[in-house]
């Protein structure tokens, strides 16, 4: 079996896109999103924090005084669900549409049908266990392991810096150390998820050249597609012989209804075709050498005048194709040909200085 040492070629890398093989880092949508909920809880979620403020200040001045029923908990939670309704599904929607975009970018809008569908092996144990403790199982652990250290490390340093700030929060109003509590989880999402980025490219990075390893073809492997894509040297030469043939079959049952047959006198043969009405001769047939002798042959077998006349051999043979009528230049050598034709069949007089061909 030979090495695959062979970068893929397109056709196969589309191929294998057809099958659900792209590069895509589920890393760089998680990196994505943590930032993107960090920018938008800075954005709308200052409005969320408004509305929670006002729930927690409304329950605590109400509450004491306020008779506890259905009717005053239904006013109190639907008008704080319209006070986070907007903000919340803006969130919603921005998480959604930020991992809807990461994830078409990386695949470029594939939709692989293929991979659509439930498979049972998936449901098989061992098949499970074999995934976990295999080389690659083993590495996707390390990896996972990375990651976490890598995420726990830039936690703990923001954690350490602002250390003597968290401790300072008893020292404010309850809604200021909220509001100061907020801002640093705000921060310290924007650091972990700057930091996740990093790792996110690198992981994309793996992840390409995880799937253009696997892709990798063998140099039998490229010839054996590029036959496929090209056609088979052989079989395409045995269409090409098998056509030429047909063609021949077909132009060689056209020769039965030739008016006269113009030779060279042996290496070429012409059939041509005059009919009243006929803006000029067409030629039916044409080849040399044993094509020729079969054009003659035909001819004689339908009483089919064959005329020898060298130069109108050539200059119809080389320069008209079949089913074309002849050339104006040879207007005058066919017109002699076939005036000689018509007078053997004795349809019209020919003029004296008209030469007579020599018949074969």
């Amino acid at each position: 079996m030979s090495d695959k040492t062979e970068a893929p070629t397109s056709h196969r890398l589309e191929e294998a896109r057809e099958e659900g093989q792209v590069v895509r880092s589920q890393e760089l949508i998680s990196a994505v999103v943590i930032l993107m909920s960090a920018f938008l809880l800075r954005g709308p979620g200052k409005q969320l924090a408004v509305a929670f403020q006002g729930l927690v200040t409304n329950v605590i001045v109400e509450l004491p005084g306020a008779e506890l029923s259905v009717e005053w908990l239904r006013k109190t939670v639907f008008s704080f669900g319209l006070q986070i309704f907007a903000p919340f599904m803006l969130i919603l929607v921005g998480l959604l549409a930020a991992g809807v975009i990461v994830t078409l970018g990386q695949t470029q809008f594939l939709w692989a049908s293929k991979k659509i569908g439930f498979d049972f092996k998936r449901l098989n144990p061992l098949d499970g266990f074999k995934r976990i403790f295999s080389s690659h199982g083993l590495f996707e652990l390390l990896r996972s392991l990375l990651k976490l250290s890598w995420v726990s490390w830039a936690a703990y340093g923001f954690l350490r810096s602002r250390f003597f700030e968290m401790i300072s929060f008893n020292q404010f109003d309850f809604y200021i150390a909220v509001s100061k509590f907020a801002e640093m989880c705000i921060s310290l999402a924007m650091r972990v998820g700057s930091m996740y980025l990093v790792l996110a490219v690198a992981d994309y990075a793996y992840q390409r050249w995880d799937l253009y390893k696997n892709l990798r073809m063998s140099k039998d492997d490229i010839k054996q597609e590029h036959k496929r894509s090209e056609g088979d040297p052989m079989l395409k030469g045995r269409m090409r012989s098998l056509q030429r043939q047909m063609a021949r079959g077909r132009m060689m049952s056209n020769v039965s209804k030739a008016t006269v047959v113009v030779t060279n006198p042996t290496h070429l043969a012409i059939a041509i075709e005059y009919q009243e009405g006929m803006k000029a001769p067409k030629v039916l047939a044409k080849g040399p050498y044993r094509v020729a002798e079969r054009i003659v042959k035909i001819a004689k077998e339908n009483n089919i005048p064959v005329v020898q006349n060298i130069p109108l051999a050539r200059g119809i043979y080389y320069t008209i194709e079949i089913g074309q009528e002849i050339s104006s230049d040879l207007y005058l050598a066919m017109a002699e040909v076939l005036a000689y034709v018509y007078k053997l069949r004795g349809k019209s007089t020919v003029s004296s200085r008209i030469p007579t061909p020599q018949t074969t």
